[in-house]
Formats: structure tokens, C-alpha cells, sequence
């Protein structure tokens, strides 16, 4: 059963936030059974005329729990960023996957420089429809990228590489 609120809640408010990371946790039922609270104070925790106010240790842990990235995703806009989850698909062959994304960038990238300058091929402008387009494919690209700096900034802090093979072999 997902958290369907029936206040209306101004996007990007606080208690906005935490109504989309409760839908994205599973919903009241499971929101109640992760955080060990009433039905009332869950729903009080999203409730935009209630004072209630939902604890960053409760928030942590709906987010490890359940994956959900609403909070996150707030978080990192407030800071200036964006928040990117990290794919958590084989990774074994890193670098290649590395490169290929960063020629796609590259190609993109150009391609929306082209977009966005007016030529006997575009008007110079993109139209809505054409920056959620963009954004898919620039945002599959920028995830790649992450792993691959979550697995350098690993190797750089002296974590072992699984994936590494053994110093000498020629395989």
C-alpha cells in the first residue's frame, strides 16, 4: 500500500520530502513496521499542519532499509549537487565501461552545444520534450561515471580491488 497523502504539500518542502521517501519505502504499513511507530505518527510525520518532525537517525534508516532516495536527492539539491545512485551492476571491467561513457559524453555534449546554437540544422533551442530526452541519456552516462569515481575513491583510500588481478600475472 504506498503513502498516498491527501494534504497538499508544496513541492520540495520538508514535509513533501518525507511523503515521497515514505512512498518509496513502501508506504504506511511498512514505514510503521521499519521505524516502529503508530499509524497517527507516521501520517503526523508527513502532515504539513502538524508540528511533528521526522529525526535524521529515522530518516537514515528508512533510506538503508528500503533504498528509497527521496531524502537524498533533497539533500543534494539544497547542497548544490545532485544526487546520483550508483548502479550496482558488475563493474569487473570498469575502465572499459569508463572510457565508453566518457566518448558518449563527449558526443553528447557536443550534440547539445550543437543543439543550443542556432545553424542551418537547429532553431537553437530545446524544447521540454527534448531536455527530459537529453537528461535520460546524460544521467545514464553520469551514473557510469560515478561507480567508476566510487571505485577509484576506494582504490585511492587503500581498500583492495576485488576485481584487481594478482600483482605479475600475465593472464
Amino acid at each position: 500500500m504506498a503513502f498516498k497523502p491527501v494534504k497538499e504539500r508544496p513541492y520540495g518542502e520538508p514535509k513533501s520530502v518525507v511523503a515521497a521517501l515514505f512512498e518509496e519505502a513502501g508506504g504506511v504499513p511498512a514505514v510503521m513496521e521499519l521505524l516502529e511507530l503508530s499509524r497517527t505518527r507516521v501520517y503526523a510525520l508527513a502532515d504539513p499542519d502538524s508540528s511533528n518532525e521526522i529525526s535524521y537517525a529515522r530518516i537514515a534508516r528508512l533510506t538503508e532499509a528500503t533504498g528509497a532516495t527521496a531524502a537524498a536527492k533533497d539533500l543534494a539539491y539544497l547542497a548544490g549537487g545532485i544526487f546520483m545512485p550508483l548502479d550496482e551492476s558488475d563493474d569487473a571491467n570498469w575502465l572499459a565501461l569508463a572510457g565508453e561513457a566518457s566518448r558518449k559524453h563527449a558526443r553528447n555534449i557536443a550534440a547539445l552545444m550543437d543543439s543550443l546554437s542556432e545553424t542551418e540544422r537547429s532553431p537553437g533551442e530545446i524544447d521540454e520534450q527534448e531536455a527530459r530526452e537529453i537528461l535520460k541519456v546524460l544521467d545514464q552516462q553520469l551514473a557510469v561515471l560515478a561507480r567508476q569515481r566510487s571505485k577509484l575513491a576506494r582504490i585511492a583510500a587503500g581498500e583492495p580491488d576485488p576485481d584487481a588481478r594478482p600483482r605479475g600475472s600475465n593472464d
